[in-house]
């Protein structure tokens, strides 16, 4: 199995936020990368990075829902699900995941 092939199997297994956590952590701190690979919890760090930002992620878009109730129209639909994805997203990008992060 080649460098590629197990890099893309762990990714998959640590979710789409662990994997930009892991690339943002490779390129910003890689100091830190090193001394967590070494100690081999650089995957569990970046499975428990993608388990809390879903947590905080389904917890945002509940309180969104709360707020601001999904309109009855198509186009109003797209639009407030689109609107609902960019700023839970951007806040869970923020508050979660773009953080360095060196203990599960």
């Amino acid at each position: 199995m080649t460098y590629e092939q197990l890099s893309l199997i762990n990714q998959e297994s640590v979710g789409s936020y662990g994997a930009t956590w892991m690339n943002w952590m490779e390129c910003n701190h890689k100091k830190k990368v090193r001394e967590m690979k070494a100690k081999k919890t650089f995957l569990s760090v970046a499975r428990s990075v993608d388990a809390d930002a879903c947590k905080y992620r389904e917890l945002l878009d509940r309180e969104y829902e709360r707020f601001y109730p999904r309109p009855a129209t198509f186009d109003e639909i797209r639009k407030w699900e689109f609107t609902k994805a960019y700023y839970n997203d951007g806040t869970v990008m923020r508050e979660r995941v773009l953080i360095p992060v060196t203990t599960p």
